[in-house]
Order: structure tokens, then sequence, then C-alpha cells
């Protein structure tokens, strides 16, 4: 399986877009102290979907699957129920939810 630039420079792109969710997020919790742990969740979530979102990606072979593998990936975190140990799946969704 060969390296396609187009579907790494997309992933690379929406990854980064999710990093700069984060750094407003952090700025966020910065103003208020007692938000900080819930930054630090945050930042940790995003390591996973990055995992699991590069794992999938390399799979497909277009920017167009990339597209697909984030949507797909953000649709089933959001049909994840509010209970709890199905919850630490959807923390990042949560966060972003209360900024």
């Amino acid at each position: 399986m060969s390296d396609s630039p187009t579907r790494n420079l997309a992933h690379v792109v929406l990854l980064g877009a999710w990093a700069l969710l984060g750094v407003l997020v952090t700025l966020a919790a910065l103003a208020h102290p007692a938000a900080l742990p819930a930054a630090g969740l945050f930042w940790l979530w995003l390591v996973g979907f990055a995992v699991a979102t590069t794992v999938l990606v390399g799979r497909t072979g277009t920017p167009l699957g990339v597209l697909g593998v984030h949507g797909g990936l953000l649709l089933a975190l959001m049909l994840v129920p509010r209970v709890f140990p199905l919850s630490i799946l959807r923390i990042g969704l949560d966060v972003l939810g209360r900024v």
C-alpha cells in the first residue's frame, strides 16, 4: 500500500483543526482554573481520537475517505450514551459542549 500525500494532508488538516479547538479549550480553562482537568481530559481524548482515525485512515485511499472516517467516528461517538463506562469514549465531545 502506498502513501497518498493528499490523503495524509487532509488527515493532518483535520487533526490540526481539532488541536486548534484544544488550544481554545485550554485557553478558556486558564480563565477558570477549576476547568483545567476538563481541558486535560479533552487532550487525552484527542490523542485517542487521533490514534483511532490514523489507524482507520491508513485503510482508505482518498481524501474523501479521510472525511468519511473522521465524520463517521464523530457520528458513532455522538450515538454513545452518556452512561458511565461508555461516557469516557465521548468525553471530548462533552467538554466541547460545555465550552
